[in-house]
């Protein structure tokens, strides 16, 4: 068995364990594909304090936007999660409006917490709509790597980074993502999921792919999932 399955069966055998899962809301594209943004929100386990994360991705430099992201906890224990979402959205708003976030693009494959038939690690998909399908699709490929992980815990299993390549219509692969280290935001990572698959075609714009990942990592009642997303432009 898995030594992350193991760990998780571990945790939920517990009667009172629940970690923090946290949620995530696709807020959309810029009208010429450039900027990205989502929210990702919940309720942290321990402490009962909800929390709102709003980011927004540089696509061209898979990297944050300067001032993001927009991150609200209201540290008061049962205050209500939907607030604390509104009260981020507010927050948000000027940078929703400076980068002109208003397009949806395609959810082009999704992974949801309750999804027990998919391969966590590994998606296969069409970046764009075809009815009837048809064509090569491309294929997304996660590996988890053994890493140290800084000042984190030993609990008896490895802390992981990972590696993310896809495979393009054309059979090509390509590296997105390859860690050397594993980031202190991560927050002790033990395992990573492909969540969801996001694409955009802008008028007169390369097309322009968002892989969302879940990082699972310790928790104070159970495993907690936070999201991170790896960006690219996509050839042809």
């Amino acid at each position: 068995m898995p030594r992350l399955l193991s760990f998780l069966l571990f945790l939920a055998a517990g009667p009172a364990l629940a970690g923090d899962y946290a949620d995530r809301e696709f807020l959309g594209f810029s009208e010429d594909g450039r900027y990205f943004a989502f929210e990702e929100y919940g309720v942290q386990d321990g402490s009962g304090f909800p929390y709102s994360n709003i980011y927004f991705i540089d696509i061209d430099s898979d990297s944050w936007v300067d001032g993001t992201p927009i991150r609200l906890r209201i540290d008061t224990d049962g205050a209500p999660l939907h607030e604390t979402r509104a009260e981020a959205r507010d927050k948000a708003q000027p940078f929703l409006a400076k980068l002109g976030i208003s397009r949806a693009g395609l959810l082009a494959a999704s992974n949801p917490a309750t999804e027990t038939s998919a391969d966590p690690h590994s998606v296969s998909f069409l970046p764009r709509l075809i009815v009837p399908p048809s064509g090569d699709g491309m294929t997304l490929r996660i590996t988890e790597n053994e890493m140290p992980a800084g000042t984190c815990p030993d609990f008896g299993a490895p802390y992981k980074g990972f590696t993310l390549t896809l495979e393009d219509e054309a059979g090509e692969t390509v590296t997105l993502h390859a860690d050397d280290a594993i980031p202190a935001s991560r927050r002790c990572p033990v395992g990573y999921a492909i969540s969801d698959v996001v694409t955009f075609h802008p008028a007169g714009e390369t097309a322009v792919l968002v892989v969302v990942l879940s990082v699972f990592s310790l928790g104070f009642e159970g495993p907690d999932r936070r999201f991170i997303a790896i960006s690219t432009r996509l050839n042809g």
